[in-house]
């Protein structure tokens, strides 16, 4: 008798502890939603210096010629346009095809016949292009340019 009230005492302490509960609902976790990257309009007219290394030239800053950047279309990260230098007076002019990466800043795009070039926006009227060819004879290029 003395053990089955000593149980009884035991499972009304267990009841009035609120032991015997069910375990609280799980709380959803808190989701953060980071905005997508704003696609930058690359359109226009773009122009600056350049400096570059050419085999069997060397390093130059390109004092004789000039450079533009042209984007004639862009739909959403895709985008093209051409490449206008104009050295000693005479123009050449290279077709160009480009993606803007995710992060809405990096773009990389495919010079007809010419190579690559990737860039960086700095700003809404500053880019980077940093251009490679890997042809006979190969080269490098960083073109600072502003929004005409």
């Amino acid at each position: 008798m003395r053990s089955v009230l000593c149980l009884l005492i035991i499972v009304l302490a267990v009841l009035a502890c609120g032991c015997t509960s069910s375990a609280p609902a799980p709380t959803p976790a808190v989701q953060t939603t980071s905005s997508a990257p704003v696609i930058p309009d690359l359109t226009g007219t773009w122009s600056g210096p350049m400096k570059g290394y050419d085999e069997g030239v060397g390093f130059s800053d390109y004092s004789n010629a000039t450079m533009q950047f042209i984007v004639t279309g862009q739909e959403d990260r895709l985008f093209n346009g051409r490449l206008v230098f104009t050295i000693n007076g005479i123009q050449e002019s290279v077709g160009v095809a480009g993606v803007i990466a995710r992060d809405g800043r990096s773009f990389s795009m495919a010079e007809k016949d010419n190579g690559y070039t990737t860039g960086q926006v700095l700003s809404k009227d500053e880019i980077e292009l940093t251009y490679l060819h890997d042809a006979t004879p190969h080269s490098a290029a960083i073109d600072t340019l502003k929004r005409v």
